[in-house]
This record gives C-alpha cells, structure tokens and sequence, in this order.
C-alpha cells in the first residue's frame, strides 16, 4: 500500500517533463523524467522523454539507449522512433539514421510532422535531397503551419538555395507576423535547427542547448575540464597552445631568409604538425558526436 499520497504516477513526471522541457528547462525536464523512471523503469513515455533530454544536451550515445528502452516495450512509440533517428543521424551513423527516419515515416506519410521530422534527420544524416523532397512534402500537406515552411527554409539554406530559403522564410513570417523580428535574427540554419528554440518553432527532438565552449566561472564544477579538457592539448588552453607553437614556427620557416634550411625546414615541419593537430583537435571539440 502507498503510504505517500502526495506521489505523483508517472504521467504526471512525464507531463511536467514536457512543460519544462518545451520552455527550455532541459535540466529541470530530466529530474522529472528520472522521477519517473524511479516509479516505473520500463514506462516508454518516459523513457522516450529521457531520450528526448538526452539528446537536447548533445548526448546522442545515451538518447539511443532510452529510445531504445521506449522501444522495446512499444514498437511504434513516434517520440522513440523520431529521437532514435536523430541520435543515429548525431553519431555519425548514416545508414541506420536513413533507415530509421524511413521507419518512421512508414508510421503516418499523411503526417506532415512526420515528414518535417524525416526531412531534418535525413538532413543531419547528410542526405539532400531525400530531406528537401520530404520538406516540401510537408509544406504541401500542411501549407497553413509556419513550422513547416522554416523547415523547408532550413534545408533549402543548407543547399544553398538562397531564393528558396528567403520565400519560405517569409511565407512563415506571413503566418506568424508576431514572431516575424524573432525568425529573422536566426538567420542560420544550423542556428534554426539546433539552438535552444523554446518557442516552438522547429520539433523538439530537433533541438540542441547551446553549447559553452569555455565558461571559467569558478562556480561550474566543469570548469578545469573545459580549460584544460580531458587529455593533452584537448582543453582550451592546449588548444592555444598548439595555435601559439604553429605561430611562433611559420615565422622563422617562412622569413627566416637567413637562417640555415636545415633549421628552416626544421621550423616547417612543427609549425605544419602543430597546426594541423590544433585543426584536427578542434573539430573534435566542435563536433563532439
């Protein structure tokens, strides 16, 4: 017997996930999730929405293993399909993230959300055209609904459709005068489909919390890792590091007219090595996933 009445059931964790969730309170979202996985560990709703927060603070590895807990115990659940399918496209798993976007697609092709979501996955998964076809798609079944139309914009921009991506921006701008200032300042598309959008403009599992790529506040118990990283020159003062040596060694090897080749090509090759472990590094760092 509950002794505790003031419990809450799991729906009610999952629904105020989801509040928080959709106003950009990822953190407060999945300590309601993990609330209600505590009551019941199996419950797919909630899984998917851990999946969900997972996956909003770049951590595709373990969106994957709640999408699949929500799955295993239903099959169709869309939130599951639909995160599984980006957290594929975020890992670098192309094939599997076509094929689950197409999954879940085969749920509802009369579903317009269910071709913006296939047409962004693809999109991520580095499929053009299958994501600009499938965002027209939804523009044509659903012409009404702004969201539809900054998909389109997004995908069209990504190809370097600049026509298109104008027109279609306007044409959400046209159904949504009030929020037309605010479409306008996220002019890329990248910025659109990832930043933190809590207005709704784009799906959910398409979004991404900005990522801080130095913050030495002493107070974020992060701090030392963000500077100093988790290994040799992987933090951002290895970073510079690196940078500075790839400086200090082209100088001499490119203007040292008077110095000795042996020396000058010596100074090329460790200003060659440091920058290109700084580039290799860095687009680690920005693309962690």
């Amino acid at each position: 017997m509950d002794a505790d009445p003031t419990r809450r059931s799991v729906a009610e964790y999952v629904q105020r996930a989801e509040m928080l969730y959709e106003l950009g309170q990822v953190e407060d979202a999945r300590a309601e999730v993990d609330a209600a996985l505590r009551v019941d560990p199996l419950d797919p709703d909630a899984n998917a929405m851990a999946a969900a927060c997972a996956l909003a603070v770049h951590d595709p590895d373990e969106a994957l293993t709640y999408a699949g807990a929500a799955l295993a115990h239903k099959p169709e659940h869309s939130r599951a399909m639909i995160t599984r399918g980006y957290a594929l496209a975020d890992t670098g798993r192309r094939d599997e993230a076509l094929q689950a976007a197409a999954s879940m697609l085969d749920l509802d092709r009369a579903s317009w959300r269910h071709h913006v979501h296939y047409a962004l996955i693809t999109r991520r998964a580095g499929a053009a055209q299958p994501a600009l076809d499938a965002a027209w798609n939804a523009v044509n079944l659903a012409p009404d609904q702004p969201r539809t139309h900054l998909v389109l914009a997004a995908i069209a921009e990504s190809l370097e459709m600049n026509d298109l991506a104008k027109r279609s921006r306007q044409a959400a701008e046209d159904l949504e005068p009030e929020r037309a200032a605010e479409t306008e300042r996220a002019v890329g598309a990248d910025e659109l489909l990832q930043r933190l959008d809590p207005g709704g403009r784009v799906p959910p599992e398409a979004r991404r919390m900005p990522r801080k790529w130095v913050d030495a506040d002493p107070a974020d118990p992060a701090w030392r890792g963000k500077i100093y990283g988790p290994g040799l020159f992987r933090g951002a003062l290895g970073r510079s590091i690196l940078l500075g040596l790839a400086v200090v060694f082209a100088v001499p090897a490119v203007l040292g007219s008077e110095i000795d080749a042996g020396a000058r090509l010596f100074f090329a090759v460790v200003a060659v090595a440091a920058w290109v472990g700084w580039f290799t590094v860095l687009r680690r760092h920005r693309n962690p996933e």
